[in-house]
């Protein structure tokens, strides 16, 4: 069994830089795996608000450079190393997020890539093993040229995947197919494209195309989140005949032999780390 928490669920500047709703990431979690996935603006305090030890992440995923996906990747990777301590973990990254390319600078600098004991170049085609998941890196099409998605293959319960900001693209059956569950970047609602993301409109022609047996959308931008995101998603439902659930901040997953909502984790008691006003 699979646990998937969703630390944030804002994507876009406007919805970053308000913290509408979190942009946190995703953490993905068994008794073998411990993956954080885009970690944005808060990942380290969402995780600890959530119980989530970030000392105990073993492999931190980013699909693409930009900030919503990438602030707190630094402070990750020397929490998985605990503390720079001990040379543990996987960096999996795109090629931007390691080297920079034509439209951003790189993001992890190279005192933090020398820390973990692995770090993937994660270009199109490439796979790795963290725990008991399998990864496969898939195409996506977005701003960023090296901007990729990641499909996650287990043993015993089939696939799921997750597509970050991208366009809709002719093959994307080829990179998404086969997957129970399709997690999705949907970042605008319907009739409001805007080039590189993906509106509701886009998420019913890759629904469509995939058929996964449930999707999830997050990722969303003021405007998806001014419209309605529940409306959003129940009109990708009715359009793609797909259970489509809307991820909320804190939401937790699971997925079995069934693929169904958890219950929340507790938050912690912070205060013993706060001095009395």
């Amino acid at each position: 069994m699979f646990e998937i928490i969703f630390l944030g669920t804002g994507g876009g500047r406007f919805a970053m830089v308000t913290q509408k709703v979190r942009t946190g990431g995703i953490r993905i979690l068994s008794n073998k795996v411990n993956i954080h996935v885009d970690p944005g603006p808060g990942a380290l305090v969402y995780s600890l608000e959530t119980g989530l030890d970030p000392q105990k992440v073993d492999a931190i995923l980013i699909s693409h450079c930009h900030l919503d996906h990438t602030n707190d990747a630094c402070v990750l990777i020397e929490a998985m190393t605990q503390g720079t301590t001990k040379k543990r973990g996987v960096v999996a990254a795109a090629h931007s997020v390691l080297e920079g390319n034509e439209v951003c600078d790189k993001v992890i600098s190279s005192y933090h890539r020398k820390l973990p004991e692995k770090v993937v170049d994660a270009k199109v085609g490439a796979s790795f093993t963290v725990g008991d998941l399998n990864v496969k890196v898939c195409r996506a099409v977005h701003s960023d040229p090296d901007a990729v998605g990641f499909k996650f293959e287990t043993k015993d319960y089939g696939g799921f995947a997750y597509m970050p900001d991208s366009e809709y693209f002719d093959d994307i059956r080829d990179f998404y197919g086969d997957v129970r569950l399709l997690i999705l970047s949907v970042l605008r609602p319907s009739g409001k494209p805007w080039k590189g993301h993906m509106s509701t409109d886009d998420a019913v022609r890759v629904i469509n195309e995939v058929r996964p047996e449930k999707t999830v959308i997050t990722h969303f931008g003021m405007l998806m989140i001014l419209q309605g995101i529940e409306k959003e998603a129940r009109t990708i439902e009715k359009s793609t005949g797909v259970p489509t659930i809307a991820a909320k901040d804190g939401m937790r997953l699971i997925f079995g032999e069934e693929i169904c909502l958890g219950k929340p984790r507790r938050e912690p008691d912070l205060s013993r780390f706060f001095e009395p006003s």
